[in-house]
């Protein structure tokens, strides 16, 4: 038997005695409350008590009784009060427990940090209410300063980890980003080379995807509609002006345009000039012919107007012809030479083989 046991035990008798002697006279004095009782119980039982009323023997066995009945009680209640002592030793040994483990504990993580902070601000509480543990509430503050410290470095360095993470992720985009843009560049590279723009100034739309009629926008080139002598319809093309040379777009156009009839018809020797004689240059049976592509500039300078014309009489006489692009200005250029408008180029074009 332990310590303990045996102090429950004793306290248990000094308890029963004590109240046996108190309560023993007071139970005795209401005896004839209990008989009053007994008698409202049963009829039987009410004649049997009147029989036996003054009767000794029935006395003693009642005070027997009831001194039994007393004890049951006394010791249901003492019973009662020594659970609820033990209970409440439990419960302060238990308390006791967590405050010893808290104030042990070492938390490596946020959550585990801030539900220990939890628990410790709880159990202050509890020490200041109980003057039983109240020597434990300056350990238990300390612990919790310590705790909150560090939490505190733990949230620095999650936020320094978080924006160390943030970076490699944003580096990781950058390098994603550089990885496709090159990729881009490569690509587009490649498409430009297939184009081949240098020597390329002219495309049209319809022969393009979506794709390389953007590259090409990047590249400078615009989009226009024409007037084509070969398909004899308006048509979307992209045309790049020449950086240095003052040729429209509409001079760009045509010198292209022509070129396609040219081949169309069966010309397989064509030259395009940019600064120097006629615009186009073409070899026909053994013969060089010029096309001069005219938008109305050379009349606003008749002595250039002049010299180009000599030139061409000089060199391709009787081979050599003017297409206007705006047909309103035939009339004036055909005084110096063949001259036609745009739709008319096919016709024209067999006047000029003939002549030759």
């Amino acid at each position: 038997m332990t310590k303990q046991q045996e102090t429950d035990i004793n306290l248990f008798l000094v308890i029963a005695i004590v109240l046996t002697a108190i309560l023993l006279p007071t139970f005795l004095k209401i005896k004839n409350w209990f008989l009053q009782t007994f008698n409202k119980i049963s009829t039987i039982f009410n004649s049997v008590l009147k029989y036996v009323e003054h009767t000794t023997f029935f006395q003693i066995l009642l005070y027997i009784l009831f001194t039994i009945f007393i004890i049951y009680v006394l010791y249901q209640i003492i019973k009662l009060i020594i659970h609820k002592i033990s209970e409440k030793r439990e419960n302060i040994k238990n308390e006791l427990k967590e405050i010893k483990k808290l104030l042990k504990i070492k938390a490596t993580n946020r959550e585990k940090i801030s539900e220990s902070i939890n628990l410790i601000n709880e159990k202050i509480r509890i020490c200041e209410n109980s003057k039983r543990f109240v020597k434990y509430i300056e350990p238990l503050e300390k612990k919790l300063i310590n705790l909150e410290l560090s939490e505190e470095e733990l949230k620095q360095k999650e936020h320094l980890g978080n924006l160390q993470l943030r970076e490699k992720e944003i580096d990781a985009r950058n390098e994603e980003k550089e990885r496709k843009l090159r990729e881009s560049e490569e690509n587009k590279q490649i498409l430009l080379r297939r184009l081949r723009i240098e020597e390329n100034r002219v495309f049209k739309k319809s022969d393009l995807n979506d794709k390389e009629v953007e590259i090409l926008k990047e590249e400078g080139f615009e989009q226009v509609n024409q007037f084509d002598i070969l398909e004899k319809r308006f048509i979307s093309v992209l045309i790049k002006p020449y950086e240095k040379l003052n040729h429209s777009r509409e001079h760009i156009f045509l010198v292209w345009s022509v070129t396609r009839f040219l081949e169309y018809n069966g010309i397989k020797i064509i030259e395009e000039h940019l600064t120097k004689g006629a615009d186009i240059t073409f070899k026909y049976k053994g013969k060089w012919f010029a096309i001069e592509i005219e938008t109305g500039k050379l009349l606003r300078a008749p002595k250039q107007l002049k010299e180009k014309v000599n030139y061409l009489n000089k060199q391709y006489p009787n081979r050599w012809l003017f297409i206007v692009s705006n047909e309103k200005l035939v009339p004036r250029y055909a005084k110096f030479g063949l001259s036609t408008q745009r739709n008319r180029v096919p016709e024209m074009f067999e006047k000029l083989l003939k002549n030759a």
